[in-house]
């Protein structure tokens, strides 16, 4: 599949800093419907990765209280440039078992890859469209 990961990715991608609270960060994935945040410093760098499964294993393990996103954040985190190719994200979402994947620039965050975006760039830009009906 030809493209690179900034014809793929959502861009804008919310994150959190590194001091915010597990409450916001669990209000904000569910007000916005998506099972995870880029943790990013104060240059806007990745430095890690928050989903809805660390949140439930810090809720299961009783650590809320006082609790932050860098207390329970995966890092280093995993992510991708903006010109890597559409086969090399497929790859690194396959073997790196992740639904979530940061797109940076010069090591900002500028996006995020999630499998669905991948199959709607398949579906708009190399499925054949439907024939016309009628």
């Amino acid at each position: 599949m030809k493209g690179h990961a900034r014809h793929i990715m959502t861009h804008h991608a919310d994150a959190v800093s590194l001091g915010t609270p597990l409450e916001e960060i669990a209000r904000l994935l569910v007000d916005a419907r998506i099972g995870g945040v880029p943790v990013v410093d104060e240059h806007e760098r990745v430095v890690g990765f928050v989903s809805e499964t660390d949140l439930m294993a810090t809720l299961l393990q009783g650590q809320t209280p006082g609790a932050a996103a860098r207390d329970v954040m995966s890092h280093p985190p995993i992510v991708v440039d903006e010109f890597a190719t559409t086969d090399e994200v497929m790859a690194i979402l396959r073997t790196g078992q992740i639904h979530h994947l940061p797109v940076v620039r010069s090591g900002r965050l500028v996006g995020i890859i999630t499998p669905l975006d991948v199959l709607r760039y398949f579906v708009e830009k190399v499925m054949p469209p439907e024939p016309e009906v009628g």
